[in-house]
Order: structure tokens, then sequence, then C-alpha cells
């Protein structure tokens, strides 16, 4: 799968996002370089659920005070484990992966609702292994 990788580029586009929840959930400090990665996978009929919408639903369901993210990526479909079989990516369903300064990597399930607004789970650390 090929990934399209950015540094702070998306942020500028997700960050509208983040700065209006930033009254809900302030961050500790932010980031000088976030590194944003999009899973850039073709669907047809196109995804009603893309990058920077879901990064910027998921930086605003963050809990208040949370370290600054220094990575963020954006999958569409769920975990899976490395070599696992795994149900094929749909274009309304993802998860989005927070490296934080500290502490554990946080992950968050994403859907596109009717409405095609994001709607996101609670945060969960990330699996190890």
């Amino acid at each position: 799968m090929r990934t399209f990788l950015a540094v702070a580029t998306i942020l500028a586009i997700a960050g509208s996002g983040c700065s209006a929840a930033a009254s809900a959930a302030p961050s500790a400090q932010p980031s000088a370089a976030v590194t944003t990665v999009c899973d850039d996978a073709q669907f047809a009929p196109p995804p009603t659920l893309t990058c920077a919408p879901a990064l910027a639903a998921a930086v605003a369901a963050l809990p208040a005070g949370h370290p600054s993210i220094v990575r963020e990526e954006f999958r569409w479909g769920g975990l899976c484990p490395p070599g696992a079989p795994c149900v094929p990516p749909r274009g309304d369903q993802g998860i989005v992966i927070f490296d934080l300064a500290s502490g554990p990597p946080l992950v968050l399930y994403v859907t596109a609702g009717a409405s095609g607004a994001a709607a996101v789970g609670t945060p969960l650390p990330y699996p190890s292994g």
C-alpha cells in the first residue's frame, strides 16, 4: 500500500478542526513538526471518509491536556495483525493513530456519518506487537 507522507502540510488542513476543538480539548504544547501519513488507497466510488476530515475529527476527540502529537496516521479499515486475513477496507471507515510526545500511541476508529461528518470513537491504546 502506498502512503502519502507530508510533514505539517495536512496538519494545516486538519488544523482548522484542531483549532476549533482547541477550547474543548487543548493540547499541552503543539508540536513544531507533526508527521502526517494518509492512506491513498483508491476506491470506486470515491470514499466518503477522507484523511483531513478524519484527522480533524480525531484530534477533536482527544482528551484535554493530551501530550503533543508527534505523528498522525489515517488508514482505511481497522486494526489488523501483520499476516492475518483481514476484512477489506471500505471507503467510509478508518482509523487514526497518534504517536504522542509521551505515553503510548492512541488509536481512534472513525466512520463517515450519513451527513458526511466524521464520527469518532473513544481513544484507545494502540496495541503493541
